[in-house]
């Protein structure tokens, strides 16, 4: 049987990006917003983690 290996790093990652682009994105154009603020917010945790 094989196993599955769930990164808890993963979800904390989608979980904080999802928030700040929800709380992030104002007026029109909310989807591209959001979208754009979760993915810098990603990029930025993926760099942190290097550090961590």
């Amino acid at each position: 049987m094989g196993s599955i290996t769930i990164s808890i790093w993963t979800l904390l990652i989608g979980a904080v990006a999802g928030l700040f682009a929800v709380l992030g994105a104002r007026g029109r154009n909310r989807l591209m917003q959001g979208a754009a603020i979760g993915a810098i917010v990603a990029l930025v945790m993926s760099i942190l983690r290097g550090f961590i």
